[in-house]
C-alpha cells in the first residue's frame, strides 16, 4: 500500500481545502505543539474506516456548517484506490470507493467491507500493526496476557478458528442432547402391533351392530310416517272445525250486536215522542233574542263599573302625590314651589359673597405667609452672621446695633406669624360657611326638581278627573249587576237546553230512518248461524280422538328419533374405531421412520464431533507454526534495528510476551530503556505486519508512527531514526510524526504543518 494524496476540507483544523501529495520511503510531518499533526495522520484511518476519536460531529471544523470532506487515493497490489468520507451539515456519514476510476461502493457498510477485504484487516487490526497512535507504540507489550493473546491471534486470523471451533462443539452437544431426547422419546413398535390387532376385532363386531340399528330405524320410520298420515287426516278435519267454530263466534257477535240495535231502535221512537211533548210544552222559541239583550245590558253595566274603578285610582293616586309636600290641592303645592324658588334665589346670593369672601381672605392669607418666609430668612441669615459683619442690605458693618436689630426681626416674625395662624383659622371657618351653604343649595334644587314632577303628574291626574262626570253609587250598580247576571244565566239555561233537544231530536230521526236495514240484517244473520251449526254436525270432528292420535304420533317420533340416535352412536363408534386404526398404523410407521431418524441423528453427531476435534487440531497446528515463524521475525528485525546489540528479542507463544537477551540472560523489557522498549514493540508490530500480508498473500507495506521520538535522548533518536532508514525496504511508505525540527532534517520526505489563526491550520510538502 503506497499513500499518493490525502484531501481534506473542514476537517478539524483544515478548514480551507488542503491537497498533499505524499512521496515514498520515509516521510517526517512536523511542526509545532498542537498544530494538528497527529489530526492529520489520523483522518488516514477516518477515511479508510470511518473511525474517530470523538464524536462524528467534532470531526467537522467548529463553528462550519458545510461538509466535512476527507479524501485518500492510493495504490495496493497494482491498482489504485480513491476512498472519500463526507459528513453533511446534518451530521449524516457518507462514503464511496472507486477501484482504477470505476465506482464500486456507494455507502458506509459496504465501503468499510470493501477496505477490509482490500486490506485484509478491520480498523482494530490496521490500528494493532500498522498505524500506531501517541504513547501507543508500547502498549502491546504492557497489556495483560490474555489480552496480547486475544489481540494477537486476532490479527493472525486465528480467532475465526476458534470461533468455527465453538460453533462445532456446540453443535456436537446440541446433537448430543437431541440424540437423547429421540431415544427416550421413540416409542414401542411390538405394543402397536398387538393394539392394532385388537382394534380390528372390535370394529367388526361394531359394524354388525350398525346394520343392525340400521334395520330398527328403517322400521320405526315406517311407522312413524304412518301415523303422522293419520294425524295429518285430523288435522285437516280441526282446522276446518276451527274455521267453522271462528265463523260462528263471529256471526253469533253480530247477531248480539243487532238485537242491542233493535232495542235501541225501539228506545229511540219512545224517546222521540217525549221530545216532541217537552218542545211543545215550553216556550223556547225567543231564547236566543233574550240572551242577546240581556248579554248588551251587562256590557253596559261592566263599564260603567270599571270606569267608576279607574276614577277612584286617579283621586288616590292624587292624594298620594300630594302626601310627600304635605299638601291638600294642587294650587297649594304650586304655592310651596313658588316659596321654594324664592328660597333659592336666596340662597344663591349667599352663596356667591360666601365664595368671593373666601377668596379676598385666602389671598390675603398668602401675603402674610409669603411675610412671614422673608422674615424667616432675614432672622436665618443674621444668626449665621457676628456683629462684625457687614450688614446684607447696606454693607455696613453691623455694630453695637445688631443685637437690637436681632430681637427686631425677631419681634416682626412673632406678629407675622400670629397674624397668619389667625389668617388660617379664619379661612377654615368661612371655607367651612361656603360648603354649608353649597350643600343647602343642592338640598333646595333636588326638593324643587321633586315638587316640580310632582306638579306636572298631579295637574295630569286632576285634569283626568274634570273630563269625567260624577257616576252613580257603587252600591247601587252592584246589585244591578248580580240582577243582570241571573237573569243571563237562567236564559242560556234554556237556550241549552233546547239546543240539546233540538241535536236529540235530529239524532233520534236519523236512527229510525236506517231502523229498516237493521231489522233486515238481524233476520239474516240469525239464518246464517242455523246453518253453520248444521254444518258442523256433519264434519263428525272428535277433539279426543285428534288428540289421542297426536300422542301416537309424538311416540312413533320420539322412538324413531331414539332409533336414529342409537344408529349414529354405533357409526360414531365404527369411526371412532376407523380413525383409532389409522392412528395406530401412523405410529407404528412414525415409529420405524423414528428409529431411521435417529440412526441419522448418530452419524451426524459423530460426523459434527469429529468437525470439531479436526478444527481444534487445525488450530493448534496453525498456532504452533506461526508461532516460532513470528518470533523468529521479530528476533531478526530486532537484531537489525539495534544493529546486533543485543542477542536475541524472545516472543513467549504462550503468552506473547516480549523479552530481551542479553549477555546470555532473558529479561522483562521493564528492565530496559524506552528507547529499547519501542524497538522491541516496534519490531514485533512489523512481523505481525509482515505474517499478515503472508496470510493473506499481500503485504500493506504502510507503517504510521506518531511521537516516538519524544522520550529518548539524542543518541536514541539517531539509532531510532537509523532503525527507520532500514525499513525503507520493507516498506513502501513510513510516516512519522515529530516536533523536533532537528529530526526532520534527516529525514527524505517531510510535510509541515503549520498554524493559522482562530484554531486553523494547513500543511505543505517541504
Amino acid at each position: 500500500m503506497r499513500i499518493y494524496r490525502i484531501s481534506l476540507q473542514n476537517y478539524r483544523v483544515f478548514e480551507d481545502q488542503l491537497d498533499l501529495e505524499l512521496p515514498s520511503g520515509l516521510i517526517g510531518v512536523y511542526g509545532p505543539n498542537g498544530a494538528g499533526k497527529s489530526y492529520l495522520i489520523e483522518s488516514i484511518p477516518w477515511t479508510l474506516y470511518g473511525r474517530t476519536r470523538t464524536s462524528v460531529q467534532d470531526v467537522r471544523s467548529s463553528g462550519s456548517d458545510k461538509d466535512c470532506v476527507t479524501e485518500i487515493e492510493f495504490e495496493h497490489e497494482d491498482h489504485l484506490y480513491r476512498v472519500n468520507r463526507r459528513v453533511t451539515g446534518r451530521g449524516l456519514v457518507k462514503a464511496r470507493v472507486w477501484i482504477d476510476n470505476d465506482l464500486v461502493s456507494d455507502g458506509v457498510k459496504e465501503t468499510n467491507r470493501v477496505i477490509h477485504s482490500v486490506l485484509g484487516m478491520d480498523v482494530e487490526a490496521f490500528r494493532a500493526s500498522v498505524f500506531a497512535e501517541q504513547k501507543q507504540l508500547s502498549a502491546f507489550s504492557e497489556a495483560s496476557p490474555a489480552d496480547r493473546q486475544k489481540l494477537v491471534l486476532s490479527l493472525l486470523g486465528i480467532t475465526p478458528l476458534d470461533k468455527a471451533r465453538d460453533m462445532a462443539r456446540a453443535d456436537a452437544r446440541a446433537h448430543l442432547e437431541q440424540l437423547k431426547l429421540a431415544r427416550a422419546s421413540m416409542p414401542e413398535a411390538p405394543s402397536y402391533f398387538l393394539e392394532r390387532d385388537e382394534c380390528k376385532g372390535e370394529l367388526g363386531s361394531a359394524k354388525l351392530q350398525l346394520e343392525k340399528s340400521q334395520e330398527e330405524v328403517r322400521y320405526c320410520i315406517l311407522l312413524a310416517e304412518r301415523e303422522a298420515s293419520e294425524y295429518s287426516r285430523l288435522e285437516s278435519l280441526k282446522i276446518k272445525s276451527d274455521r267453522i267454530v271462528a265463523v260462528g263466534r263471529e256471526k253469533r257477535r253480530l247477531y248480539d250486536e243487532l238485537s242491542l240495535q233493535v232495542t235501541l231502535v225501539e228506545q229511540a221512537g219512545k224517546r222521540l215522542q217525549e221530545i216532541e211533548v217537552e218542545i211543545e210544552s215550553s216556550d223556547f222559541g225567543d231564547s236566543e233574542l233574550r240572551v242577546y239583550e240581556i248579554e248588551r245590558k251587562l256590557a253596559e253595566v261592566k263599564a260603567s263599573v270599571k270606569k267608576r274603578s279607574e276614577l277612584k285610582r286617579v283621586n288616590e293616586e292624587l292624594g298620594l302625590v300630594l302626601s310627600p309636600s304635605g299638601c291638600a290641592t294642587v294650587e297649594d303645592l304650586d304655592a310651596t314651589r313658588s316659596k321654594m324658588r324664592d328660597q333659592i334665589a336666596i340662597n344663591a346670593e349667599k352663596v356667591s359673597f360666601l365664595r368671593t369672601e373666601f377668596r379676598d381672605l385666602e389671598l390675603e392669607v398668602a401675603s402674610i405667609g409669603a411675610a412671614c418666609e422673608s422674615a424667616e430668612r432675614t432672622l436665618k441669615t443674621l444668626l449665621s452672621l457676628g456683629s462684625g459683619s457687614p450688614c446684607p442690605t447696606c454693607g455696613k458693618e453691623l455694630g453695637h446695633g445688631f443685637a437690637d436689630h436681632l430681637a427686631e426681626c425677631r419681634a416682626i416674625l412673632a406678629e407675622q406669624t400670629v397674624l397668619f395662624n389667625r389668617g388660617c383659622s379664619q379661612l377654615q371657618e368661612r371655607e367651612q360657611q361656603l360648603v354649608s351653604a353649597e350643600l343647602r343649595q343642592k338640598e333646595l334644587l333636588r326638593d324643587v326638581e321633586l315638587l316640580d314632577r310632582a306638579s306636572i303628574r298631579a295637574s295630569m291626574l286632576r285634569a283626568v278627573l274634570l273630563e269625567n262626570e260624577p257616576l252613580e253609587n257603587s252600591d247601587e250598580l252592584n246589585i244591578m249587576l248580580a240582577d243582570i247576571v241571573r237573569e243571563l244565566e237562567s236564559a242560556k239555561s234554556d237556550q241549552v237546553r233546547f239546543l240539546t233537544l233540538t241535536a236529540e231530536r235530529r239524532e233520534l230521526e236519523r236512527i229510525l230512518k236506517s231502523s229498516s236495514r237493521v231489522f233486515d240484517s238481524y233476520g239474516e244473520v240469525g239464518h246464517e248461524l242455523e246453518e253453520l251449526k248444521t254444518e258442523l254436525r256433519c264434519l263428525a270432528f272428535d277433539p279426543d280422538h285428534f288428540r289421542q292420535q297426536k300422542v301416537k304420533r309424538e311416540t312413533a317420533d320420539r322412538e324413531a328419533k331414539n332409533a336414529i340416535e342409537r344408529c349414529e352412536g354405533e357409526r360414531f363408534r365404527v369411526l371412532t374405531l376407523e380413525g383409532k386404526l389409522e392412528k395406530l398404523e401412523a405410529l407404528i410407521e412414525q415409529s420405524l421412520q423414528a428409529r431411521k431418524a435417529v440412526e441419522q441423528l448418530e452419524a451426524r453427531s459423530e460426523v459434527v464431533n469429529r468437525v470439531a476435534e479436526y478444527l481444534n487440531e487445525f488450530r493448534r497446528s496453525t498456532i504452533a507454526a506461526l508461532g516460532p515463524r513470528l518470533a523468529a521475525a521479530s528476533a531478526l528485525l530486532f537484531s537489525e534495528l539495534t544493529e546486533r546489540e543485543y542477542d536475541c528479542l524472545d516472543v513467549d507463544t504462550g503468552t506473547w510476551q516480549l523479552r530481551i537477551s542479553d549477555s546470555g540472560l532473558s529479561h522483562d523489557l521493564t528492565r530496559f530503556s524506552g528507547s529499547e522498549r519501542d524497538l522491541a514493540n516496534l519490531a514485533f508490530r512489523i512481523a505481525i505486519s509482515e505474517q499478515i500480508g503472508h496470510s493473506f498473500g499481500q503485504q500493506v507495506g504502510l507503517l504510521v508512527l506518531d511521537e516516538i521520538f519524544g522520550p529518548l535522548d539524542d543518541q536514541r533518536k539517531f539509532v531510532m531514526l537509523t532503525a527507520l532508514d532500514s525499513l525503507k525496504a520493507r516498506f513502501n511508505q513510513v510516516i512519522v510524526v515529530t516536533h523536533g525540527m532537528e529530526i526532520k532534517e534527516q529525514m527524505p520526505g517531510a510535510i509541515e504543518v503549520l498554524k493559522l489563526g482562530g484554531r486553523r491550520a494547513t500543511a505543505r510538502v517541504a
